[in-house]
């Protein structure tokens, strides 16, 4: 169980975690969207960044999953 006092309790360092790529992903798209008629290459590569972000994000979802089912496990054993 964590305490009050710990930074990550409410799951801060999990928000700051996916804004980050939330924000690259947001730039990457409308980079791509101005890009696309005037620089088709640079458009791509805008959208290779944003396909890479939401791949980051994915895993950073699995883990937050995976996280929060160790502590459930850890929560019942201590429930015995």
């Amino acid at each position: 169980m964590r305490r009050r006092d710990d930074p990550n309790a409410n799951g801060g360092g999990c928000v700051s975690e996916l804004r980050q790529p939330l924000t690259t992903i947001s730039g990457s798209a409308q980079l791509a969207k101005r890009l696309l008629k005037s620089d088709p290459a640079g458009a791509g590569e805008a959208l290779d960044q944003l396909v890479k972000q939401v791949g980051r994000m994915n895993l950073l979802i699995i883990e937050i999953r995976d996280r929060a089912r160790d502590a459930e496990h850890v929560e019942a054993l201590f429930k015995r």
